[in-house]
Protein backbone atom coordinates (compact mmCIF):
# COMPACT_ATOMS: atom_id res chain seq x y z
CA UNK A 1 0.00 0.00 0.00
CA UNK A 2 1.40 3.39 -0.99
CA UNK A 3 1.29 5.82 1.92
CA UNK A 4 -0.76 8.96 1.34
CA UNK A 5 1.61 11.13 3.40
CA UNK A 6 4.81 10.51 1.45
CA UNK A 7 6.90 13.58 0.65
CA UNK A 8 5.24 15.93 -1.77
CA UNK A 9 6.37 19.18 -3.31
CA UNK A 10 4.56 22.43 -3.95
CA UNK A 11 6.51 22.66 -7.19
CA UNK A 12 5.87 20.54 -10.24
CA UNK A 13 8.87 18.48 -11.28
CA UNK A 14 8.02 16.89 -14.62
CA UNK A 15 10.59 14.23 -15.43
CA UNK A 16 10.48 11.55 -18.09
CA UNK A 17 9.52 9.08 -15.32
CA UNK A 18 6.55 11.25 -14.32
CA UNK A 19 5.40 11.38 -17.94
CA UNK A 20 5.80 7.59 -18.15
CA UNK A 21 3.43 7.09 -15.21
CA UNK A 22 0.70 8.93 -17.07
CA UNK A 23 1.48 7.17 -20.35
CA UNK A 24 1.19 3.74 -18.71
CA UNK A 25 -2.28 4.58 -17.43
CA UNK A 26 -3.39 6.01 -20.77
CA UNK A 27 -2.04 2.99 -22.67
CA UNK A 28 -4.43 0.83 -20.61
CA UNK A 29 -7.31 3.24 -21.27
CA UNK A 30 -7.82 3.87 -17.56
CA UNK A 31 -9.14 7.03 -15.98
CA UNK A 32 -7.51 8.15 -12.73
CA UNK A 33 -10.52 6.93 -10.78
CA UNK A 34 -10.31 3.52 -12.45
CA UNK A 35 -6.56 3.33 -11.85
CA UNK A 36 -6.73 4.26 -8.15
CA UNK A 37 -8.16 0.96 -6.76
CA UNK A 38 -5.75 -1.04 -8.91
CA UNK A 39 -2.78 0.77 -7.41
CA UNK A 40 -4.35 0.90 -3.95
CA UNK A 41 -4.35 4.69 -3.58
CA UNK A 42 -6.75 7.60 -4.01
CA UNK A 43 -7.29 9.06 -7.47
CA UNK A 44 -6.03 12.36 -5.98
CA UNK A 45 -2.63 10.79 -5.35
CA UNK A 46 -2.61 9.43 -8.91
CA UNK A 47 -3.13 13.01 -10.07
CA UNK A 48 -0.33 14.36 -7.86
CA UNK A 49 2.09 11.69 -9.08
CA UNK A 50 1.31 12.51 -12.72
CA UNK A 51 1.67 16.24 -12.02
CA UNK A 52 5.18 15.78 -10.63
CA UNK A 53 4.25 16.68 -7.05
CA UNK A 54 5.28 13.35 -5.52
CA UNK A 55 8.76 11.87 -5.32
CA UNK A 56 9.31 9.04 -7.81
CA UNK A 57 11.04 6.15 -6.05
CA UNK A 58 12.00 2.72 -7.35
CA UNK A 59 9.39 1.20 -5.04
CA UNK A 60 6.70 3.40 -6.53
CA UNK A 61 7.76 2.52 -10.06
CA UNK A 62 7.48 -1.21 -9.29
CA UNK A 63 4.10 -0.72 -7.60
CA UNK A 64 2.55 1.17 -10.53
CA UNK A 65 4.09 -1.12 -13.14
CA UNK A 66 2.63 -4.17 -11.40
CA UNK A 67 -0.77 -2.48 -11.05
CA UNK A 68 -0.92 -1.46 -14.70
CA UNK A 69 0.56 -4.70 -16.00
CA UNK A 70 3.89 -3.41 -17.34
CA UNK A 71 7.41 -4.72 -16.80
CA UNK A 72 10.27 -2.51 -15.63
CA UNK A 73 11.83 -2.88 -19.09
CA UNK A 74 8.62 -1.59 -20.68
CA UNK A 75 8.57 1.31 -18.23
CA UNK A 76 12.09 2.23 -19.35
CA UNK A 77 10.99 2.05 -22.99
CA UNK A 78 8.10 4.40 -22.22
CA UNK A 79 10.51 6.78 -20.45
CA UNK A 80 12.63 6.86 -23.60
CA UNK A 81 9.61 7.56 -25.78
CA UNK A 82 9.43 4.15 -27.45
CA UNK A 83 5.62 4.11 -27.31
CA UNK A 84 5.26 2.43 -30.70
CA UNK A 85 7.09 -0.63 -29.41
CA UNK A 86 4.90 -0.82 -26.32
CA UNK A 87 1.69 -0.39 -28.33
CA UNK A 88 2.74 -3.22 -30.60
CA UNK A 89 3.37 -5.47 -27.60
CA UNK A 90 -0.03 -4.59 -26.13
CA UNK A 91 -1.75 -5.22 -29.45
CA UNK A 92 0.10 -8.50 -29.90
CA UNK A 93 -1.04 -9.78 -26.51
CA UNK A 94 -4.51 -8.26 -26.68
CA UNK A 95 -6.61 -11.49 -26.82
CA UNK A 96 -4.88 -12.83 -23.70
CA UNK A 97 -5.12 -9.52 -21.89
CA UNK A 98 -8.84 -9.15 -22.41
CA UNK A 99 -9.53 -12.58 -20.98
CA UNK A 100 -7.09 -12.72 -18.07
CA UNK A 101 -5.73 -9.26 -17.31
CA UNK A 102 -6.18 -8.24 -13.67
CA UNK A 103 -6.83 -4.69 -14.84
CA UNK A 104 -10.28 -5.92 -15.85
CA UNK A 105 -10.89 -7.11 -12.29
CA UNK A 106 -12.40 -3.71 -11.43
CA UNK A 107 -15.30 -4.57 -13.76
CA UNK A 108 -15.92 -7.96 -12.16
CA UNK A 109 -17.17 -9.04 -8.74
CA UNK A 110 -15.49 -12.13 -7.36
CA UNK A 111 -16.52 -12.66 -3.75
CA UNK A 112 -14.14 -15.18 -2.20
CA UNK A 113 -14.30 -16.68 1.28
CA UNK A 114 -11.37 -14.47 2.26
CA UNK A 115 -13.28 -11.34 1.26
CA UNK A 116 -16.38 -12.44 3.17
CA UNK A 117 -14.31 -13.09 6.29
CA UNK A 118 -12.62 -9.69 6.05
CA UNK A 119 -16.00 -7.99 5.83
CA UNK A 120 -17.29 -10.11 8.73
CA UNK A 121 -14.33 -9.13 10.93
CA UNK A 122 -14.98 -5.47 10.21
CA UNK A 123 -18.64 -5.76 11.15
CA UNK A 124 -17.89 -7.79 14.28
CA UNK A 125 -15.77 -4.90 15.56
CA UNK A 126 -18.46 -2.42 14.53
CA UNK A 127 -16.06 -0.65 12.17
CA UNK A 128 -17.53 1.40 9.35
CA UNK A 129 -15.85 1.39 5.94
CA UNK A 130 -14.72 4.96 6.59
CA UNK A 131 -13.08 3.90 9.87
CA UNK A 132 -11.59 0.86 8.12
CA UNK A 133 -10.07 3.22 5.56
CA UNK A 134 -8.37 5.14 8.36
CA UNK A 135 -7.16 2.02 10.19
CA UNK A 136 -5.75 0.34 7.09
CA UNK A 137 -4.34 3.42 5.45
CA UNK A 138 -6.38 2.69 2.31
CA UNK A 139 -8.79 4.98 0.53
CA UNK A 140 -12.49 4.54 1.30
CA UNK A 141 -12.97 3.52 -2.32
CA UNK A 142 -10.37 0.75 -1.98
CA UNK A 143 -12.12 -0.76 1.05
CA UNK A 144 -15.37 -0.83 -0.91
CA UNK A 145 -13.72 -2.42 -3.94
CA UNK A 146 -12.12 -5.10 -1.75
CA UNK A 147 -15.41 -6.06 -0.09
CA UNK A 148 -17.22 -5.98 -3.45
CA UNK A 149 -14.71 -8.41 -4.91
CA UNK A 150 -13.32 -5.93 -7.41
CA UNK A 151 -9.74 -6.06 -6.10
CA UNK A 152 -7.74 -9.25 -5.70
CA UNK A 153 -6.44 -9.49 -2.13
CA UNK A 154 -2.99 -10.96 -1.58
CA UNK A 155 -1.97 -12.81 1.57
CA UNK A 156 0.09 -9.81 2.61
CA UNK A 157 -2.85 -7.45 2.20
CA UNK A 158 -5.17 -9.80 4.11
CA UNK A 159 -2.73 -9.91 7.01
CA UNK A 160 -2.48 -6.11 7.01
CA UNK A 161 -6.27 -5.66 7.10
CA UNK A 162 -6.79 -8.34 9.77
CA UNK A 163 -4.21 -6.75 12.08
CA UNK A 164 -5.56 -3.25 11.38
CA UNK A 165 -8.97 -4.42 12.62
CA UNK A 166 -7.39 -5.70 15.83
CA UNK A 167 -7.52 -9.44 15.09
CA UNK A 168 -4.85 -12.11 14.91
CA UNK A 169 -4.28 -14.24 11.84
CA UNK A 170 -5.28 -17.31 13.87
CA UNK A 171 -8.73 -15.78 14.32
CA UNK A 172 -8.92 -15.14 10.59
CA UNK A 173 -7.93 -18.76 9.91
CA UNK A 174 -10.58 -20.00 12.35
CA UNK A 175 -13.27 -18.04 10.54
CA UNK A 176 -12.01 -19.40 7.22
CA UNK A 177 -12.60 -22.93 8.53
CA UNK A 178 -16.11 -22.10 9.72
CA UNK A 179 -18.96 -23.18 7.46
CA UNK A 180 -21.23 -20.37 8.67
CA UNK A 181 -20.04 -16.87 9.49
CA UNK A 182 -21.39 -15.10 12.55
CA UNK A 183 -22.40 -12.06 10.50
CA UNK A 184 -24.38 -14.27 8.09
CA UNK A 185 -26.34 -15.74 11.01
CA UNK A 186 -27.04 -12.25 12.40
CA UNK A 187 -28.28 -11.02 9.02
CA UNK A 188 -30.51 -14.08 8.59
CA UNK A 189 -31.95 -13.58 12.08
CA UNK A 190 -32.58 -9.93 11.31
CA UNK A 191 -34.55 -10.85 8.20
CA UNK A 192 -36.63 -13.33 10.22
CA UNK A 193 -37.29 -10.76 12.93
CA UNK A 194 -38.63 -8.33 10.37
CA UNK A 195 -41.36 -10.84 9.50
CA UNK A 196 -42.57 -11.26 13.10
CA UNK A 197 -45.62 -9.49 14.44
CA UNK A 198 -45.15 -6.94 17.21
CA UNK A 199 -46.42 -9.38 19.86
CA UNK A 200 -44.10 -12.16 18.75
CA UNK A 201 -41.23 -9.68 18.55
CA UNK A 202 -41.80 -8.65 22.17
CA UNK A 203 -41.87 -12.28 23.23
CA UNK A 204 -38.65 -12.97 21.36
CA UNK A 205 -37.02 -9.96 22.99
CA UNK A 206 -37.91 -11.26 26.43
CA UNK A 207 -36.37 -14.63 25.57
CA UNK A 208 -33.15 -12.96 24.44
CA UNK A 209 -32.91 -10.83 27.59
CA UNK A 210 -33.14 -13.95 29.74
CA UNK A 211 -30.96 -16.13 27.54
Amino acid sequence: MEAENQRRSKKKVITKEVIAFKKMRELKNLSRKEAAPLVGVTFKLIEQVENGRVEITQRRIIQYCNAYGFSIEQFKDICEGRLGKIKNEIHKNKPKVIENNNLRRSYKTIITKEIRVLEALRKIKGISQDKASYLCGYSRCTIGHIENGRIEVSKRRIEHIVKSYGFKMKEFDDYMKSNVLRTDVIEECYLLLQKLSNEKLKTFRSLLENF
